[in-house]
């Protein structure tokens, strides 16, 4: 019995030396830099990380993009056959069972909505399409047709089911928007499986949220650029582990007379913010800076209003000088 134990002690030893023998081997092997990107929810994604077996690397980066693809394919509103689209159009009160990542994403969405008082509603979808309206038409919606589009916004419009997995919309002619949370929820979706396969030293960036992890190779960080009322970032930021966004109306308004709106809406008008300003946000997960930065925007108070966000990092500049801009947390590092 003794000398069987003394074999298997013996195997078991030789399996660990093979074992810290072959992770020596593979760490000699040189980090390699390689990227990739795709078109998708209306912008384009682009992946960088570090790989040893770059071929391998790129293939999951692929799969990353395919979950990412996946999803957004769901949660768009612009496809009237999207999962998305199909819920709204369900009968009223009736539950409908959707895709784990729609419900994670619509469940993140109210319980976002109620901590930001509504500032952040993915129920906006009805003065969404009037925006695009206005977009198209260059002409404001009349009072009436306002007022329809804001009696069909709110979350206690909708009902969610945990455990059965569903929805139900309480409202006819609901529309949902999920616009402000889905891309950086997408971001979150692609870094997580590429870091469960062993690829931590990553950046995945949609449009104007990021999600970064280790920092490449000999380098402090991953030194972010931030845009504001200009298409040339100005300042940087090195960050690890976390996510960043920045929201304001760089690309998305329109002038109707001499008055601009952002397409970021404020729920208290019903039309687009016609005020000038930028918000980025940092927090570990982009699902979370994503709507948060849209938020901060919109938010009268944004440091009173987050000071509930354990973590948070804020930075909100106004075109106005009559208002001063909000630093907070590793804002101020800014270079």
């Amino acid at each position: 019995m003794k000398q069987l134990l003394w074999i298997v002690l013996l195997g078991f030893t030789s399996l660990l030396i093979s074992c810290q023998e072959k992770n020596e081997k593979e760490e000699q092997i040189p980090l390699v830099r390689i990227e990739t990107q795709r078109p998708l929810m209306g912008t384009l994604f682009r992946i960088v990380t570090y790989a040893r077996d770059p071929q391998q690397g790129r293939k999951v980066m692929e799969e990353a993009l395919d979950l990412a693809q996946d999803f957004g394919d769901r949660a768009t509103d612009y496809n009237p056959d999207s999962e998305l689209n199909q819920l709204c159009a369900a009968p009223v009160g009736q539950p409908i069972k959707v895709n784990q990542e729609l419900f994670d994403v619509l469940e993140l969405s109210v319980e976002l909505a109620q901590q930001t008082g509504g500032v952040f509603d993915p129920t906006l979808g009805p003065l969404t399409h009037l925006w695009r309206t206005m977009r198209r038409t260059g002409e404001k919606p009349t009072p009436e047709d306002l007022a329809s589009a804001r009696s069909r916004c709110g979350v206690h419009l909708l009902k969610l089911d945990r455990e059965a997995r569903t929805v139900a919309v309480l409202q006819e002619k609901m529309q949902l928007d999920l616009g402000g949370i889905a891309k950086g929820f997408a971001a979150d979706l692609i870094f997580d499986y590429l870091d469960k396969e062993g690829y931590s030293r990553t950046l995945v960036a949609a449009a104007g949220d990021i999600r970064v992890g280790d920092s490449p190779p000999e380098k402090e960080g991953w030194t972010i650029g931030l845009r504001t009322f200009h298409l040339t970032p100005t300042p940087t930021i090195n960050l690890t582990h976390c996510a960043v966004s920045t929201s304001g109306d760089l690309f998305q308004k329109v002038m109707i007379g001499e008055q601009t709106f952002s397409h970021i809406i404020d729920p208290r008008t019903g039309l687009g913010l016609t005020t000038r300003r930028a918000a980025s946000i940092i927090m570990p997960q982009a699902k979370y800076t994503d709507p948060l930065a849209t938020a901060a925007c919109l938010a009268e108070d944004p440091q009173s209003l987050f000071a509930k966000f354990e973590g948070l990092s804020m930075r909100v500049l106004y075109e106005s000088d009559q208002r001063a801009p909000v630093v907070t947390g590793q804002f101020r590092e800014l270079k």
